[in-house]
């Protein structure tokens, strides 16, 4: 049965103001682009790290910069006692959680490949299993305990937003010749499947809280300019059809506001790709 509400400003289907919005790994990269994008759509701001001096200092300049509220949490996404402290911490401050977004993760390189002048030998005998675990716990494991955490919260609401971040690696596998001469490490088959595991996971749970009126979306970037070589940089943009890498503050901050807002009401188990094109070329 389709209800029809009555034309909508679209200023109004972005609004975030009166919104909470809690961003893991949210004191640098990434995760502090998200949380001041949703800051400037008006929602306060939960941030997360292991270090919570990073995490409030973030807040710090979160608030300076923007007419919201923002607070620094400590959080590690493998503990599920973390996650629960996290959760009754937040409600204490707002008494609310209407966005999750699942940003923090990482990757562990523990084996000395400085010798090894192959990307594909790097890529594969130069992991080890405990950085493979290590992986797989931060990107995939800790995505899944933050959705199960929020769930009853968003349940009891009947409502919600929850944005699981994967990536192109989830989507194809990487060329390990842009690599090469570098002096960079490659990619690695951990991130490659604990990336996938996200985007499927993510229409799972995505299904699981659809009747709820939760939205569960992930979004799948490609590589931002880092300060990486130079050989490498141009490397990956002949890949791209715009012809370059992804710029932090600028070319994630929509999405990031679409798929906590009204805006995207009708979206369910989407993966949102935003790479310049770079997995659409054969």
């Amino acid at each position: 049965m389709v209800l029809f509400m009555g034309e909508i400003n679209v200023k109004n289907l972005f609004d975030l103001g009166g919104k909470v919005g809690v961003i893991t790994g949210g004191a640098q990269g990434l995760g502090l682009h998200a949380a001041q994008a949703l800051a400037e759509a008006g929602a306060n701001i939960v941030l997360t790290s292991r270090n919570i001096e990073k995490a409030q200092s973030a807040a710090v300049l979160i608030e300076a910069s923007q007419k919201v509220k923002a607070i620094g949490l400590p959080l590690d996404v493998t503990s599920e006692e973390s996650w629960e402290q996290l959760v009754n911490k937040t409600l204490e401050a707002f008494d609310r959680i209407d966005v999750l977004i699942n940003n923090a993760g990482g990757r562990r390189v523990s084996i000395d490949n400085t010798n090894r002048k192959d990307p594909g030998e790097m890529f594969l005998e130069g992991r080890s299993l405990a950085d493979w675990q290590y992986t797989m716990d931060v990107n995939l494991t800790g995505v899944f305990l933050g959705c199960r955490a929020v769930a009853p919260v968003m349940k009891k609401a009947q409502c919600g937003k929850i944005i699981n971040m994967a990536s192109i690696d989830g989507i194809r596998a990487r060329d390990l010749r842009i690599y090469k001469g570098t002096g960079l490490n490659p990619t690695v088959p951990d991130y490659l499947a604990c990336k996938a595991g996200v985007i499927n996971l993510t229409r799972g749970i995505a299904v699981a809280l659809a009747p709820y009126g939760i939205n569960v979306n992930c979004i799948s970037p490609g590589g931002f300019f880092r300060g990486q070589p130079e050989e490498f940089v141009r490397n990956y943009e002949n890949k791209v059809p715009l012809g370059r890498m992804g710029c932090d503050g600028l070319d994630l901050k929509g999405a990031f506001v679409f798929c906590a807002s009204a805006a995207s009401d009708y979206m369910v188990g989407h993966n949102l790709v935003i790479d310049g094109g770079f997995t659409i070329w054969a």
